[in-house]
């Protein structure tokens, strides 16, 4: 199919707010040690060596920390079949978290990242003549149109893996008619993870033969403790109920206003007689909030101790702020109940199956927009409960819950079992990945 070019307003566009998108990432960025390398790759002025394979290099486009650990598994096995990978990111915790998911990996020059490339043409085709990529996987959500179209004119397939659009997002998108369609017919598949996001997806201009529905990779993602993680979760554990066993409780992915919410409720929680010794594990989605938290934590009155700064946990600590990266799942494992962030604001809500698959009862609010399925079949089989997070008395709520759940142990071995029925997902989404290079591979000669 030939490659459809984007409208020419958008590439107007793209290039009149290049200058002020640079002008911000100066200024966001101009205390972190990694600026030079971001503004140089965002601007296609300089980029990493490519890695060395003889499969050629996938370039995957994740978001940022979310997408990045929802593709982590996807990514691993590409890996194994002898792939090399350049992964792109748009944020800072997207970068530095595949710094750290893939150490090894760029030490062996199996795997190159960067910042994300600017969305202009001259930008992108830079980019592009330098990676040169097999195939372009993009995850979840976010689509950049001229670089579909260099893809496009390039004869390099391109996907939308684990695929969503919420209803939200569609009207966004329908209201540009010609560009949505632009980007549509440059892909050559879209991966839905849910029905609805496919309908959306055909209603912007895909065809039936673009779209396939497969479950999400949520269902897979870090659905295992690391060994590293579990002996922390260990050594953590035993330090906690020392003196005796405490009811602990995590509240992850936080963001501002859901740690004030989470401290009210913990109030509420260590009210109760029985559950006067109860201890939260707090842990902030940015570690830019870190230090607000803890400051937060202090004003409220709660005994609190740091992860970053190894602060002991002891019988009086009431607070233990988790405020390092890379260690959510041993947080996870360590608590009895797991509250999961982003869904009491309007973010859109966190990944469930983290805590699901530890087999931990889950709480969330009712912005779920990121993970709407995920939440709805948790609920079907009563592995999570979920709350009006729009609700005035939301805090009150979430304490009596909490306290609903230590006095007739609410299990979340249901949601175990669940994820462990989804673990497909993993070998459908990646048969069709492999379908579509092996489409590919004899027009490139490869």
């Amino acid at each position: 199919m030939t490659a459809v070019r984007p409208p020419l307003y958008y590439c107007l566009a793209m290039r009149l707010l290049a200058p002020i998108y640079r002008m911000m990432v100066k200024k966001k960025s101009r205390h972190r040690s990694t600026l030079s390398r971001e503004l140089a790759e965002r601007f296609g002025e300089q980029y990493l060596p490519v890695p060395k394979t003889d499969k050629g290099v996938i370039w995957c486009h994740a978001v940022s920390l979310g997408e990045l650990n929802t593709a982590y598994p996807l990514l691993k096995k590409l890996l194994d079949a002898g792939f090399g990978l350049w992964i792109s990111s748009t944020t800072q915790t997207g970068f530095e978290r595949a710094s750290r998911l893939f150490a090894g990996e760029i030490e062996q020059s199996r795997v190159s990242h960067s910042f994300v490339p600017v969305d202009t043409l001259p930008v992108i085709e830079r980019f592009m003549a330098h990676v040169n990529p097999v195939v372009v996987l993009f995850i979840e959500t976010e689509l950049w149109a001229n670089t579909l179209y260099t893809c496009k004119t390039r004869g390099i397939a391109s996907l939308m893996i684990n695929a969503r659009l919420s209803e939200k997002s569609y009207q966004g998108y329908a209201k540009f008619t010609k560009l949505s369609q632009s980007m549509m017919a440059n892909l050559d598949k879209i991966i839905a993870q849910d029905g609805d996001s496919a309908k959306r997806f055909l209603a912007l201009g895909a065809s039936d033969t673009q779209v396939v529905v497969i479950d999400s990779l949520k269902w897979v993602s870090q659905s295992s403790l690391t060994p590293a993680n579990q002996q922390l979760a260990q050594t953590t554990a035993d330090v906690i109920h020392t003196a005796g066993s405490r009811a602990v409780w995590t509240m992850a992915s936080t963001h501002d206003g859901e740690e004030r919410l989470a401290l009210l409720a913990h109030q509420g929680l260590i009210a109760h007689p029985k559950l006067n010794h109860a201890l939260l594990i707090l842990v902030p989605r940015h570690p830019e909030r870190f230090d607000t938290v803890y400051q937060l934590c202090l004003e409220m009155g709660l005994v609190t101790a740091r992860r970053s700064a190894n602060d002991a946990i002891t019988a009086q600590t009431q607070v233990y702020l988790a405020d390092t990266m890379g260690e959510l799942m041993a947080w996870y494992q360590l608590c009895d109940v797991a509250v999961v962030g982003g869904s009491f604001v309007p973010v859109g809500g966190h990944n469930p199956i983290e805590p699901a698959s530890l087999g931990k009862p889950i709480i969330m609010g009712s912005y779920d927009d990121n993970c709407h399925l995920l939440t709805k079949e948790l609920r079907k089989v009563g592995a999570l409960a979920q709350l009006d997070a729009t609700d005035a008395q939301v805090v009150d709520k979430l304490a009596e819950a909490l306290v609903q759940t230590y006095i007739y142990r609410w299990s979340g071995e249901q949601g175990k079992q669940l994820v462990n029925a989804k673990q497909s997902a993993l070998t459908h989404q990646l048969e069709q990945i492999i379908s579509v290079l092996h489409h590919t591979q004899d027009g490139r000669g490869l």
